[in-house]
């Protein structure tokens, strides 16, 4: 598919967005001024109810600061080990490893966790019972969809997410690995298991005749020669 425009990503930033329907309605212009407005009236209220709780506690903070030195601290509670509603990114390598020109939406669903802590460091929060669960679109959990770019085109696909989520957590002891031998030792069977190559060295003298015996070979055959036709 055509890599995905910026003007997409700006829009996807700078909307509330919560469903799909909402998603469809501003890839094709329609209700953008109400989008824009309720937009708005979310952000007025959550900022200034924000401010408001965060004006109020430094309030308290100051006031129990300074009025008197001896005030009752709350007590701490241990988070216990039990499941929780985490954030999952659906990221685009569970979808399509092949392609990076698309989009996911939803980009993040909610699952259950096990988290917490246990009363030693011997001892791990860990699920005793998951469950698969496929999230497919048009199902009644969620509705994922890819989003492609095709010649500068939107065009909506199904996808198929599975996610586990955890159903019951406990307390489990953490298995150490059972460390043997001493590092002498273990260098010992590296060496035995590492193969040893052994490489011989043969040197081989190459035999050369001796110039002088060429040519006292080929001077004798002159001289017998000189001397049979002399004597004849």
């Amino acid at each position: 598919g055509d890599p995905i425009p910026e003007e997409l990503y700006e829009m996807l930033s700078d909307h509330s967005i919560r469903s799909f329907d909402d998603l469809q309605r501003l890839l094709h212009g329609d209700s953008v001024d109400e989008d824009g407005a309720e937009l708005d009236l979310n952000l007025t209220r959550s900022h200034s109810g924000g401010e408001f709780e965060s004006l109020s506690r430094g309030r308290r903070s100051l006031g129990k600061t300074e009025g008197s030195p001896t005030v009752a601290a709350e007590l701490a509670m241990m988070a216990e080990c039990k499941t929780r509603t985490e954030v999952f990114e659906i990221s685009r390598r569970l979808i399509d490893r092949t392609n990076a020109n698309f989009l996911v939406w939803p980009p993040c669903v909610e699952v259950q966790r096990c988290s917490g802590c246990c009363n030693n460091r011997n001892v791990q929060c860990r699920p005793t019972q998951v469950q698969d669960r496929k999230r497919h679109f048009g199902g009644s959990v969620l509705q994922v969809k890819k989003i492609e770019i095709v010649r500068k085109r939107k065009i909506f696909k199904k996808a198929t997410v599975t996610l586990v989520d955890h159903l019951e957590c406990r307390c489990e002891t953490v298995v150490a690995r059972a460390v043997t031998g001493t590092p002498g030792s273990s260098q010992e069977q590296r060496a035995a298991r590492t193969p040893q190559t052994r490489v011989t060295i043969r040197t081989v003298r190459v035999r050369r005749p001796p110039k002088g015996k060429h040519r006292k070979f080929k001077h004798t055959h002159e001289k017998t020669a000189r001397k049979e036709t002399l004597g004849a």
